[in-house]
């Protein structure tokens, strides 16, 4: 598939605390006080917004953000970034309420995996994958990859071993994967999810869902997860024979790979042998560079880094970039400064505060503002991402009709695929083709609820 359509869903931590420090809502109370401004715009938890997203409170009370469609890896963290400021704003928003009620508390909302009690919660990749593919065939070649990847694009964190040590790692995520494959997403945790759910025509296109990532603050980071996946199916669509190393056990394989730092552990294979998993990288990196356009040269170059910054040791590269790296370097400054070490509440004080969304106090944002952390697209484009849908994808036409809608004050439901309004008689407005950027169809349900939005303006008020 020469243009591939991928999006991100982001859950997200959230606790609200008092001025010392405890809790002070529970997170199904606080959620709400969250979501007033939501439910007061759409009557519902679960709606879409004018960039095409999909925002909603997931299983759990946590908050979830689902990307519009994006074909460009880009557009589509500029996207990820607008789902951030998107929440920022509205945890701005509670938190102002909170205290004009007299309230001591305050709404955190956290972009990472793992809460302090050890429950996971997801930042899942969905990638468009053509019907008429093997299916069955695609895990084979597709997880060693996903579970060596972490090296590149993993969180870093801290784990607490059965020992009693506490030890850095380039994934936390690793710990909650209990399945290589499966249609489960939260009991057996699967690396690839199989839920036949494909948001487009059935005959044409299914999802690839992929719940390994690590929820990622740095933009290269996320960038690097989507484009190098992508060429990795891309290697997949060919339809040659793929010689890649199929690891023996992948759940053992993808926690042994999370905590080794150095890239020298040997991960057993199929059939005997083993590798480790820079090697597996590389490999992978050698067979996908043949594919790859002038303008994923960047990606190519990223990726070597990335897996350079493993093997030899110099993370200087890594450190600047990959969120892993940052963290690494950050807690062994804090350590040292404090005197404290791995274990110590200081550091998972700050590994919370690192994935704080909010621009003002979170730590990664901190980071950015001193150039310690990667800042590639501009505030500007991140502020447009927030109100516009990509121009590519169906998205456009979603964004525009749900916008038409909001401006015309027309009730309207929008999901991934329909349209329409809400009165009598009205027919929903179906967009199968992810690629669609132009209907007819639509261009009609706008014009009309533009026409509402006039009559409505020019009715005198009711006396």
């Amino acid at each position: 598939m020469e243009r591939r359509i991928g999006g991100l869903e982001t859950e997200l931590g959230l606790v609200c605390v008092r001025s010392d420090g405890s809790r002070a809502l529970e997170p199904e109370a606080a959620a709400r006080e969250l979501f007033r401004p939501v439910v007061a715009l759409g009557r519902s938890s679960n709606v879409f917004l004018r960039n095409a997203s999909r925002l909603y409170l997931d299983v759990g009370s946590h908050p979830e953000y689902a990307t519009a469609e994006c074909d460009d890896w880009w557009e589509l963290v500029a996207q990820d970034r607008a789902g951030e400021r998107t929440f920022a704003h509205l945890a701005q928003m509670a938190n102002t309420a909170l205290a004009a009620k007299g309230e001591d508390a305050v709404i955190h909302l956290l972009k990472n995996n793992v809460d302090s009690a050890g429950n996971a919660f997801g930042s899942h990749e969905n990638y468009l994958v053509d019907r008429r593919g093997e299916f069955t065939r695609l895990p084979r070649i597709l997880l060693p990859f996903l579970a060596t990847r972490q090296i590149l694009t993993g969180a870093g964190g801290v784990v607490r071993e059965e020992d009693g040590t506490s030890r850095f790692v380039f994934s936390r995520r690793s710990d909650h994967m209990w399945e290589a494959v499966s249609s489960a997403t939260t009991r057996t945790r699967p690396i690839i999810n199989t839920r036949d759910e494909p948001h487009g025509d059935p005959q044409r296109f299914r999802r690839l869902h992929v719940i390994v990532g690590d929820s990622t603050m740095s933009e290269v980071s996320t960038w690097l997860r989507f484009a190098t996946t992508d060429l990795v199916l891309r290697l997949i669509e060919t339809g040659r024979v793929v010689e890649v190393p199929v690891l023996s056990d992948t759940i053992a394989a993808i926690r042994l790979s999370a905590r080794d730092l150095p890239g020298t552990a040997q991960l057993p294979l199929e059939g005997g042998g083993s590798e480790t998993s820079v090697g597996i990288q590389q490999q992978y990196l050698d067979l996908v560079a043949p594919l790859a356009t002038q303008d994923e040269a960047p990606v190519l170059e990223a990726w070597q880094r990335g897996i350079d910054a493993v093997r030899t040791g110099d993370r200087t590269w890594a450190a600047q970039n990959l969120d892993w790296a940052i963290k690494e370097k950050l807690f062994a400054q804090v350590c040292e400064r404090r005197g404290v070490d791995l274990s110590s509440p200081q550091i998972d004080r700050l590994d919370l505060a690192y994935h704080d969304i909010d621009p003002r106090t979170g730590v990664f944002s901190s980071l950015q503002r001193r150039g310690l952390a990667p800042q590639i697209l501009p505030e500007e484009r991140i502020a447009r991402a927030r109100t516009v849908a990509p121009a590519t994808t169906r998205a456009h036409l979603r964004g525009r009709f749900i916008t038409a809608a909001e401006e015309a004050g027309v009730d309207h439901v929008a999901d991934w695929t329909t349209m329409r309004l809400v009165r009598q008689g009205a027919m929903p407005v179906s967009v199968m083709d992810p690629f669609q950027t132009e209907s007819e169809q639509v261009d009609a349900l706008i014009a009309e609820m533009g026409e509402m939005g006039r009559r409505s303006a020019a009715s005198p008020p009711p006396a």
